[in-house]
């Protein structure tokens, strides 16, 4: 998959359409957590560039390449011996959305773009730890790689991405959500981890 897709990003960069593609780069914090009752938002981060290449009139093609923090945290309290357990991840991924944006028209320079389409994601590092407090407040600490064989996150991902731009050339505010489709944890598919993010960031086009 790795190959697959950066195959298709370096095409891309290789068409007949170089002269018009334009570029992008763009840095925010996320908003990041899990599909699960009892998992709480944390804060991420993401960096990204790419290209946009017109496909029509109103319409572009945002392939980009980006790392993104995601994670989420968890409080697990026990009923029965009143014991706390709080859960952490902290992934890293390297990510490739590949948008279609369509540019709503308007009157001014302002130019409002709406964007969506799948993304790829490889895990690259992280990790999983879990605080656990017993009945008489002493805690103990078990920290896990998150990726690899021994790893509790399957290292790739697939989602959905989509968002909004605000552009003001050569700058630009940009707004998106991704929702992955894929259980991310290895060790109990009883357990679904699928990751969900919020991001928000300033961009420079050009």
């Amino acid at each position: 998959m790795k190959r697959i897709v950066f195959f298709i990003f370096l095409s891309i960069l290789s068409t007949k359409t170089y002269a018009q593609l334009q570029y992008l780069v763009e840095a925010g914090a996320s908003y990041t957590t899990m599909t699960i009752s009892d998992s709480e938002y944390k804060i991420g981060a993401r960096v990204a560039f790419g290209v946009d290449m017109p496909l029509g009139d109103y319409l572009t093609f945002q392939p980009m390449l980006e790392v993104s923090l995601k994670g989420h945290t968890e409080e697990v309290r026990a009923a029965v011996y009143d014991t706390l357990e709080n859960i952490e991840s902290n992934p890293i991924y390297v990510e490739i959305p590949l948008k279609i944006s369509f540019s709503l028209p308007m009157e001014t320079e302002l130019d409002w773009r709406f964007n969506a389409g799948p993304y790829f994601a490889y895990g690259i590092a992280g990790d999983y730890t879990r605080e656990h407090y017993d009945i008489y407040g002493n805690k103990t600490t078990n920290t896990e790689k998150l990726f690899g064989s021994d790893g509790r996150f399957s290292q790739y991902e697939i989602g959905l991405a989509a968002g909004t731009k605000f552009i003001f050339a050569p700058f630009y505010i940009t707004i998106d959500a991704e929702w992955g489709l894929m259980n991310l944890n290895k060790n109990d598919q009883n357990r679904s981890l699928k990751s969900v993010a919020y991001t928000a960031g300033i961009g420079f086009i050009f």
